[in-house]
């Protein structure tokens, strides 16, 4: 069984969907699970304002990348790039030792999308 703060994110997540306009985005496939991972950033004066995902997985996928966005909400770019794996595991608190990886899998996606603004900014 899944904790009562997975559960919660899961049946309620937070900041699903698209961002239209996002100023990147950022996409990871697992190749331990089946799970695909996609996170919208939206940057403004150097902030991230908005951070939206789509994750196609099971439970704990979709409780991490809704926890996930409330991390970067709000930080700078270069703050949002210093949020690691172990704030994600933190903040989620207790995941079945089968799934830890997906903390991993839904963080690469973010610093997927976190380096994709940095190579569109350098344009």
């Amino acid at each position: 069984m899944y904790s009562e703060k997975i559960m919660g994110e899961f049946l309620n997540p937070q900041n699903y969907g698209v961002i239209k306009g996002a100023s990147s985005v950022g996409k990871v496939v697992s190749d331990i699970g089946s799970e695909i991972v996609k996170f919208f950033i939206k940057v403004e004066d150097n902030r991230i304002v908005d951070c939206k995902f789509q994750t196609f997985g099971g439970v704990v996928a979709i409780a991490l990348s809704s926890l996930a966005t409330t991390l970067v909400i709000g930080k700078t770019v270069l703050g949002a790039k210093r949020v690691a794996a172990d704030d994600l595991s933190e903040l989620a608190g207790e995941i079945p030792e089968s799934k830890a990886y997906l903390v991993n899998i839904v963080m690469a996606a973010v610093d997927k999308a976190l380096e994709n603004y940095d190579d569109k900014s350098e344009d």
